[in-house]
């Protein structure tokens, strides 16, 4: 069976996208419901996939592929030489070289299809034909040149392929399902952006719209403080850019040993970072802090092993100290009224800083809080009773026996 009335097809597929936009939805919705008016309206479709660019630190590429037995699969490429190389060998490079914004291909085993991988695979499970739109659109936000694009495949299951009036139709749809895919796309990079920036946990509070100046909430928490010990001397050795690989090689030690373990990283302060693990996360304040000190303990042997590669390439260590606290902090906005921070503030994390900055003085890479370390059951090393600085009371700290 093939579509009949083009206008009338038409006319479904936009209505259901108007009333789904206004309805809220994202993209693997958007490709099933499509798919699936499509299909009522008798088109036959092997895979459906969407590409486009994004926004995010590692990966450049975004796609979304929907297979009849599958449903939706989202990938990323990676920036570099592997999407190259992906890009090399897709149907979609010859079209795209030519400037062209559509293009298609027959899919036939044993014919001119075979040169590209992926037909091979699709003659062989029932796809026929291949249809190819690329839609470019100005957005100065993402791109050097401002120019972005969406790309949209479609691969017929029908036994001659697509007929001229579904070829019409995609081609009449073209736009306006672009036009909803790039309206969901930035909705998606706000979201990339808000966690890449401020966290998962943060970013949920800042999208449901806790963004002015003093919103916050009085919540307990467990406290991570960790610093870079000699990172003067650390600057000295390298010029700028190489200061910064070590900075980030330092972070991914011990910020991805947080983010690894559950925590939510808050800030990065030069070369010190505040973390905290909400108690409300956890069964109780004993699991949060067991949850905290893997994290540390993780740390360190993540920087053993970056270590241990330094040294060999001739390079000094990095060392670092982590203070260990929890408390009831203030979790929220602080800042001038245009330009805002979401972070924790109260002196819990005052102390976590304090009880940190004792690891170069004691000689530890971790130190916990006596108020930390009652939560609990193992053996604790005391280290006394500390008046820290700009600190009110006197606080006990301790670090690990094993």
């Amino acid at each position: 069976m093939s579509i009949g009335n083009a206008d009338q097809a038409y006319a479904d597929v936009l209505e259901l996208l108007h009333t789904r936009s206004l309805e809220g939805w994202d993209i693997p919705a958007l490709i099933n419901e499509v798919v699936e008016c499509l299909g009522s309206l008798g088109m036959q479709l092997y895979r459906v996939r969407i590409g486009r660019p994004i926004l995010h630190p590692l990966y450049a590429v975004g796609a979304y592929s929907w297979y009849p037995d599958s449903g939706v699969k989202i990938d990323t490429y990676a920036r570099g030489p592997e999407q190259d190389e992906a890009f090399r060998r897709s149907p979609m490079r010859p079209i795209f070289e030519s400037g062209a914004t559509e293009g298609r291909y027959r899919i036939r085993a044993g014919s001119d299809s075979d040169r590209f991988s992926m037909f091979v695979r699709a003659a062989a499970e029932g796809g026929t034909d291949y249809f190819l739109q690329l839609t470019g659109y100005e957005d100065r936000t993402r791109s050097p040149d401002g120019q972005e694009g969406i790309m949209l495949s479609w691969i017929s299951a029908a036994p001659d392929g697509f007929s001229d009036a579904e070829i019409d139709l995609l081609q009449r749809l073209r736009k306006p399902l672009c036009a909803e895919l790039k309206s969901l796309t930035q909705k998606s990079l706000v979201e990339v952006i808000l966690r890449a920036y401020l966290g998962g946990y943060s970013a949920d509070r800042v999208y449901a719209g806790q963004i002015q100046r003093g919103d916050g909430d009085i919540i307990d928490a467990v406290i991570l403080f960790c610093d870079l010990r000699g990172s003067s001397k650390l600057a000295e050795h390298y010029d700028l850019n190489g200061f910064l690989g070590v900075l980030n090689d330092y972070y991914e030690v011990t910020a991805g040993a947080v983010i690894e373990g559950g925590g939510e990283v808050l800030r990065f302060i030069g070369d010190a970072s505040l973390a905290i693990f909400p108690i409300e996360r956890y069964v109780d304040k004993r699991e949060a802090c067991q949850a905290a000190l893997d994290v540390a303990l993780n740390a360190v042997v993540r920087g053993e092993r970056v270590n241990a590669e330094r040294i060999d390439h001739g390079e000094p260590p990095i060392e670092f100290g982590i203070g260990l606290h929890c408390g009831t902090v203030m979790y929220g906005n602080i800042g001038t009224p245009d330009r805002i921070e979401f972070t924790v503030i109260g002196k819990a994390a005052n102390e976590a800083a304090r009880i940190e900055a004792q690891c170069k003085e004691l000689n530890e890479t971790i130190l916990v809080s006596d108020t930390f370390a009652e939560h609990l059951d193992r053996p604790w090393r005391s280290h006394g009773t500390f008046e820290l600085r700009n600190i009110g009371r006197p606080i006990e700290i301790l670090s690990s026996r094993e």
